[in-house]
């Protein structure tokens, strides 16, 4: 059993993993805590809870966290993911209302009741978990692992030529979480921008008739015909449900360690993710602190095995 808390700020493909989380028999959810990112943190929040009541898994506890990066200004994607995270899909006000603990401080709480039992999955910017770092610092310690959905190594980002968009956000959480000693799986672009779901795929799901499939045929549907239109996109990324998937199985993905670093000060390339693959000691000494990698890397996706598996997962798990 995966013992899980997902940080997020949905989100379309937030929701997305979310449902995956819920159709998982590995996973226990414990709980959702949200952060400013695709769209400002009173509308993670709301998004959460109303996706909750939308699943009628309404004992999960969610918890409001940062509405804003550390010390950047705040960066929304609403012209991805609609005004209100969803699509513009309209729900009503949720009667879920999130527990009265910061986002922090219930991740600090969960994560220190259960050495090494609770895996974070953060999919939006890391600055709840950077702040947790810095309150408790033992949590590197007593967490079990940390899944992130987060840079861009081999490949251009998606938010500038350099940057994905989660580490643009909060580069300098990135940068206290990378470098906190724990283990860290990083899901990149390199693998998420291939890991696309068909609006073929979109339809056969939708067949199966439930809240969930709608909501999620609706939700592509602003995304293929309104931000892919304008941008050449044809299939859905998939970026935080493969993040997800990974959390549980870590098999889809083919893992390189590396040694992974945040551009914090460039003009350009702020938010940049820099990855040394290679030793480097037979190129100058002083660089030894670079041999030591940080983290396991995302350099390969069985796409084909993890879009299955998600039909699957949310086809026969949720009905109307």
């Amino acid at each position: 059993m995966y013992r899980i808390i997902l940080d997020t700020d949905p989100g379309i493909d937030d929701a997305l993993a979310l449902f995956l989380a819920l159709a998982s028999p590995e996973i226990q959810l414990e709980a959702i805590t949200t952060v400013s990112g695709n769209v400002h943190v009173d509308l993670t929040t709301r998004n959460a809870l109303t996706l909750l009541e939308l699943t009628g898994h309404t004992d999960i506890p969610v918890a409001r966290g940062c509405a804003r990066p550390l010390l950047r200004q705040p960066v929304i994607a609403d012209y991805v993911h609609g005004q209100n995270g969803l699509g513009g899909i309209e729900f009503p006000e949720p009667a879920l209302r999130p527990v009265k603990q910061h986002a922090v401080d219930l991740i600090i709480e969960k994560i220190m009741a259960a050495p090494r039992e609770i895996t974070l999955v953060p999919i939006g910017p890391l600055t709840n978990i950077a702040l947790a770092l810095r309150k408790e610092p033992r949590i590197a310690e007593y967490a079990r692992e940390v899944v992130i959905m987060g840079g861009a190594l081999r490949v251009p980002g998606n938010v500038t030529p350099a940057a994905e968009f989660n580490i643009f956000c909060d580069p300098h959480a990135a940068h206290i979480v990378f470098h906190a000693g724990w283990p860290i799986h990083l899901v990149t672009l390199d693998t998420t921008t291939v890991t696309l779901l068909q609006r073929k795929q979109v339809e056969t799901l939708a067949r199966r008739e439930s809240k969930i499939t709608d909501f999620i045929k609706q939700a592509t549907a602003y995304y293929f015909d309104i931000f892919g239109a304008a941008n050449d996109v044809t299939g859905f990324q998939m970026h935080d449900p493969l993040c997800l998937a990974a959390a549980f199985q870590p098999e889809l993905i083919t893992w390189e360690p590396a040694y992974v670093d945040v551009e914090l000060t460039g003009s350009l390339t702020l938010g940049e993710t820099v990855a040394y693959f290679e030793r480097t000691e037979d190129i100058d000494p002083s660089l030894e602190r670079l041999h030591v990698s940080n983290m396991l890397t995302s350099v390969g996706v069985d796409v084909e095995r993890f879009i299955s598996l998600y039909m699957d997962r949310i086809g026969s798990s949720f009905r109307l």
